[in-house]
């Protein structure tokens, strides 16, 4: 079961990819009852790609990178529960996969891995017990950034 990140959390996200124009920003949690990171939250604030383009009203760059983090977090929690034959009711206006950037869907993925203290880089990370920012995630080398190929591909 996934705690549920705080809005304060969620600031801190947009704020730090905002005030640096990055993509996205992943926060890795450790799991108390598998002893593992998994994906916390994140924030979203890249190209975005949609067929449905129906807005009730005008929304700002900032709340719609808001909006789409939360969107992608659902498509993820959709897919999933399809893997573990769960019934999930997707909203009528919800993300498909085919509405999905490059960016968007390493992001969706990156919500997929979880990792060890001491293995990957947030594991690395962790149990060096600093924080890390990533940046050029497409140009790392694989042994210490494992979604560095996938990076590759998306971004």
């Amino acid at each position: 079961m996934a705690v549920q990140p705080s809005n304060r959390l969620r600031n801190i996200l947009q704020a730090a990819v905002q005030s640096v124009q990055w993509t996205y920003s992943i926060f890795w949690q450790i799991c108390p009852q598998q002893g593992i990171l998994v994906w916390s939250d994140g924030y979203y604030n890249g190209a975005i790609k949609t067929r449905k383009t129906v807005q009730p009203m005008e929304v700002t760059s900032e709340e719609a990178s808001l909006q789409r983090s939360q969107q992608l977090r659902e498509l993820y929690d959709s897919l999933s529960a399809g893997e573990t034959n769960q019934p999930v009711r997707r909203p009528c206006a919800a993300l498909s996969p085919e509405d999905l950037t490059e960016s968007e869907w390493f992001y969706l993925m990156c919500v997929s891995f979880s990792f060890p203290p001491g293995v990957g880089l947030p594991g690395k990370t962790y149990a060096r017990r600093q924080h890390v920012w990533l940046t050029g995630a497409d140009e790392v080398d694989s042994k210490s950034f494992s979604r560095a190929i996938l990076a590759k591909v998306s971004l």
